[in-house]
């Protein structure tokens, strides 16, 4: 399988990507690690409570 390069991604494109490649942790890391890093408001959280919290946002778009 080919790496994929999520740092070359669109914050929009990584999004769609991770939303149809659930099973792809490293992609997710990266989108989570990317949107906290430009969150003025970052709060430290737990690896799980990030990944419930992407569930949620992403529930919420669709």
């Amino acid at each position: 399988m080919k790496q994929l390069n999520y740092q070359a991604m669109s914050d929009t494109e990584l999004l769609m990507y991770v939303k149809q490649h659930p099973e792809d942790k490293q992609a997710f890391y990266v989108y989570v690690d990317r949107k906290r890093a430009a969150s003025v408001k970052s709060v430290p959280m737990t690896l799980e409570e990030a990944e419930a919290e992407l569930e949620k946002r992403i529930r919420k778009q669709n």
